[in-house]
């Protein structure tokens, strides 16, 4: 709920970890690096947010979001929808702007899935829309896709052998008549996941390393360096998952410290984030209720 538009992907009760292909096939090339954003991805905030969430049926649910004192951005409500069954997903957004924002996720079959989102705006600039279309097989996935800005994509996704992988993605961008070209690799030992990304548009290599410490605990760390102009990124971070608590915290090269808290009651979700960028002097920290059952 909030800003982001939330992936209907996890609503649905049958996924690729059902599946009876699953310990051969890759999974989608989009999630290659899943551990690690997980943990490095952290969701700070700053201000109070009330979320509200009531389930009115099986498969309807109605959400609230409410965001004030924040210096990031202004105050914003909005109200989001979803369905979801056995095979289909739908979620739609929209704030007080009359920014709307959809999903929609539908399982043709146990190895082909469709999924389309789209942002309506009353800016035209900021209106746009995907459609793509992705096949599991037994040891590999192939995605195209559509963008209403006249750009194809096209990405395979191959396991080599237990524990590597790698994958392709090809783009045409038809505005300009480019065309761009990313790499990656993926490696699962006994207890960590290694991954490489090359992209030659946007002239980056990025590597990421998790390592599972114990059952509950992830210590996960992530290099980037831009090779046009040679500079670099460095995170560090850890998440460590308690059965009704989450507690996350990310240091960068930069000098920015973040970490979230977020503890569950039976009604009652209630999140804590600190945000500290020791170089620039600013420093913020936010509070969020979540009212009814969690997604």
């Amino acid at each position: 709920m909030g800003q982001a538009l939330p992936n209907p992907e996890k609503n649905l009760p049958t996924t690729i970890q059902s599946f009876p292909v699953q310990n051969l096939n890759p999974g989608k090339f989009d999630n290659y690096s899943q551990e690690a954003n997980s943990i490095l991805d952290i969701k700070a905030f700053d201000g109070f947010v009330l979320e509200l969430n009531h389930h009115l049926n099986k498969q309807f649910s109605l959400g609230h979001s409410l965001t004030m004192g924040s210096y990031r951005k202004p105050p914003s409500y909005s109200i989001q929808t979803s369905y979801n069954n056995n095979s289909m997903s739908l979620v739609g957004n929209m704030d007080m702007n009359g920014f709307l924002r959809g999903n929609f996720l539908a399982r043709l079959s146990q190895r082909m899935f469709v999924q389309s989102s789209f942002n309506v705006s009353k800016r035209e600039s900021n209106s746009n829309g995907v459609i793509n279309a992705e096949y599991m097989g037994k040891d590999w996935t192939g995605r195209m896709e559509y963008q209403s800005t006249k750009t194809f994509t096209s990405s395979y996704y191959q396991r080599l052998t237990k524990k590597l992988s790698v994958g392709l993605r090809l783009t045409y961008f038809n505005p300009n008549k480019a065309s761009s070209i990313m790499l990656m690799g993926r490696h699962v030992g006994e207890k960590s996941i290694s991954t490489f990304t090359y992209s030659d548009f946007l002239k980056y290599i990025s590597l990421s390393y998790v390592h599972k410490i114990t059952p509950r605990i992830g210590f996960g760390t992530e290099f980037y360096f831009n090779l046009a102009n040679y500079s670099s990124f460095t995170s560090l971070g850890f998440k460590y998952s308690l059965r009704n608590a989450i507690f996350q915290s990310r240091l960068t090269s930069t000098g920015q410290l973040e970490t979230c808290v977020s503890l569950a009651f039976p009604i009652v979700t209630l999140g804590f984030s600190v945000t500290m960028d020791y170089l620039n002097d600013k420093y913020s920290a936010g509070i969020k209720v979540h009212l009814g059952p969690r997604d």
